[in-house]
């Protein structure tokens, strides 16, 4: 109750600080910010590939960006809906503290209304992940709708992470035209293009879920073998899920360069429930056990 009512009021905190001109950025401070059927596809450059020192970008949208688990945040809505969405996973130059963005930055997390586990529900995990929001320090129109959604869509994905997950992290979330859909580091930045179909929530878990290893893990590669993901923990885990289907989607963990299936989240397809959503964080709980992270 208590992360909820911290995540309500600093969703609300609004503070200006000095710019390199007479204005001020805006600084909104926020509190802490599943998975679903199919593999990537093989074809028409469904996969995203890897870029060198950092995440993999989509060049034809086909990836759905997604991720789970998250936090009860206050007045949060129910299970979210299914919307189709793509997402692709980072470039290696990611933005660090700051952005790219005139050198504003914003704070943020999950919100009321954010959706994700409801406030009076029960969440196993007690994940911790928080984001830094740059911003130019006078917005055109389109920088704050793009600004408006990124906030929503970091929102209710770290609410899933923080309910399903007991993981923390800061990370750096930026707004760069530049960027051909969205990516995702390690080193804690995800960073938006101009595409808005990539500002949805499932974009951002799957951006989310780079930053905490998966494909960007020093060691993931040792993990594959034969198309598969090794690590005993993934294994189990995805086991334990599948225990539960009448018809499992996979009965082995499958990897690429950069993304894992089932539950990856890697296409538009994958999302067809919430329980989808918190498959994907368990599993990304248990491959980061595997890596050791």
């Amino acid at each position: 109750m208590r992360r909820s009512l911290v995540s309500l009021v600093g969703s609300l905190l609004l503070s200006v600080a000095c710019s390199s001109s007479t204005d001020g950025p805006g600084v909104e401070m926020g509190g802490s910010a599943g998975d679903s059927a199919g593999a990537p596809t093989s074809a028409g450059g469904a996969l995203l590939a890897a870029g060198a020192g950092g995440s993999a970008t989509a060049g034809g949208g086909a990836l759905l960006a997604a991720g789970a688990g998250g936090s009860a945040t206050a007045g949060a809505a129910g299970a979210p809906s299914g919307n189709p969405g793509t997402a692709s996973s980072g470039a290696s130059g990611a933005t660090a503290a700051g952005g790219t963005s005139a050198g504003a930055s914003a704070t943020g997390g999950a919100h009321a209304g954010g959706g994700g586990a409801s406030a009076g529900s029960a969440c196993p995990g007690a994940g911790h992940i928080t984001y830094v929001l740059a911003k130019s320090a006078s917005p055109t129109p389109t920088e704050q709708a793009a600004y408006d959604k990124i906030k929503i869509a970091m929102d209710k994905a770290i609410s899933y992470y923080d309910c399903y997950t007991s993981i923390s992290k800061s990370l750096n979330v930026s707004y760069v035209p530049s960027v051909e859909t969205a990516d995702g580091n390690i080193n804690g930045s995800i960073r938006f293009g101009m595409n808005t179909t990539y500002m949805d929530y499932r974009s951002a878990m799957h951006e989310i879920a780079h930053t905490l290893g998966i494909g960007q893990a020093s060691n993931w590669a040792s993990f594959l073998s034969g198309g598969r993901f090794t690590g005993q923990h993934a294994a189990l885990q995805l086991q334990a899920i599948n225990a539960k289907l009448a018809t499992p989607l996979y009965p082995e963990v499958h990897a690429d360069t950069q993304h894992f299936w089932p539950y990856g989240l890697n296409q538009q397809s994958e999302v067809k429930s919430e329980a989808d959503l918190i498959a994907h964080c368990q599993m990304v709980v248990a491959i980061r056990q595997d890596v050791g992270l």
